[in-house]
C-alpha cells in the first residue's frame, strides 16, 4: 500500500529492484528498505518480517515497523 494516498503498489522492475505505484509514480527501492527514490510519497513502504513455522506456515515474525497506508496531513 503506497504511503502517498494508499494505492496498491505491485509493479516490480526486476533490473533496478524498484517497486512502482501506478497512481502517482512513487518509486521505492526494495534493496534499501523500500525507501522512496522518486515521487510524492514521503515515507518508505512498511516492512513485515515473515518467518516459516515448524509446520511450514508463513507467520509474521514482528509487527510492521511503521504505519501501513497513506500519509495524512491537516489543512490549516
Amino acid at each position: 500500500i503506497c504511503t502517498h494516498v494508499g494505492c496498491p503498489v505491485g509493479l516490480y522492475e526486476r533490473t533496478t529492484h524498484h517497486l512502482l505505484c501506478p497512481c502517482h509514480q512513487s518509486t521505492f527501492d526494495v534493496t534499501d528498505d523500500c525507501h522512496v527514490i522518486f515521487g510524492p510519497a514521503k515515507r518508505p513502504l512498511p516492512q513485515l518480517k515473515i518467518d516459516v513455522d515448524d509446520e511450514g506456515y508463513l507467520i509474521a515474525a514482528e509487527p510492521f515497523h511503521e504505519a501501513v497506508g497513506p500519509s495524512f496531513w491537516e489543512r490549516g
